[in-house]
């Protein structure tokens, strides 16, 4: 049963579909409220960072610079200070500051994502990748170009502290379920995939997959494809089954195989 602050987590983002953006932010300011009563901060960073990314796409950059702020407070307490999770809000962090020209505390917050994602994933991550791309802009909207030699003399990023509270584990944004390590095991149960790269977003979206194998050659009839929710691109799926229906197979389209245009042969 899903808890309350879930439930109203939920409801934003139904809310925020339909297009309906201030119903979205008053249900999110609900689940932070709950979220609380369960004194859990990851709860309510989680929250938080949904908020923010609603400010973020409604334009209000001051209000999401400051709800991002205090999800990484709330991170911090938790996770220490270079944990993997903070640098995805410093990245979100940074952009509320560059849409309001503060470039210096933009570049500042890029700095800190960059080194925690150094520190966990290596230069050559598609994470580190993605926010060494970001600091680029932000390099090249001062009039300065990015040498990643020069990380080494950086000055005024906090040294690595101990939790004050007990750990908690992360909590999975698509399910709300608690994990460990770098994927929710249960949506990798549910044949959801890890985020590769942030350079071609995945989305939690209604795709057409087979229900059972359907050999090279055959026809595709309604029996052999059904609906189902995958962590998928857009542009390497389809998500209508009457695109389907008709055509006939490529390759050996094997059960639970989510279809790709690549899969079937032209009409």
């Amino acid at each position: 049963m899903p808890e309350n602050w879930e439930l109203f987590k939920i409801c934003a983002e139904n809310a925020a579909l339909k297009g309906d953006y201030a119903r979205a932010e008053n249900f999110m300011w609900e689940a932070m409220e709950e979220a609380a009563k369960t004194q859990s901060l990851l709860k309510v960073a989680l929250c938080m960072d949904y908020l923010g990314d609603l400010y973020l796409k409604l334009g209000k950059f001051s209000d999401a610079e400051q709800i991002f702020n205090e999800c990484l407070n709330k991170q911090i307490e938790v996770l220490g200070i270079e944990h993997p999770e903070l640098a995805s809000v410093l990245n979100k962090l940074s952009s509320a500051q560059a849409f309001q020209n503060k470039l210096k505390e933009a570049e500042d917050s890029l700095k800190q994502a960059l080194l925690i994602h150094l520190i966990a994933y290596g230069s050559n991550h598609p994470h580190t990748r993605w926010t060494m791309k970001n600091m680029e802009a932000i390099y090249v909207r001062q009039g300065k170009q990015f040498d990643i030699s020069e990380i080494s003399g950086w000055g005024g990023v906090p040294a690595a502290a101990q939790p004050t509270a007990p750990l908690e584990q992360l909590i999975c944004k698509t399910c709300h379920k608690p994990y460990s390590g770098p994927q929710c095991a249960n949506c990798t149960q549910m044949r959801l995939v890890a985020l590769p790269s942030f350079e071609v977003e995945l989305e939690r979206i209604n795709v057409v997959c087979a229900t059972r194998d359907i050999r090279a050659g055959s026809i595709i009839v309604l029996g052999s494809v059904h609906m189902d929710i995958r962590m998928v691109a857009k542009s390497e799926c389809f998500q209508n089954i009457k695109s389907v229906l008709g055509r006939s197979a490529r390759r050996l389209l094997r059960e639970g195989q989510a279809l790709k245009p690549a899969d079937l042969e032209d009409v």
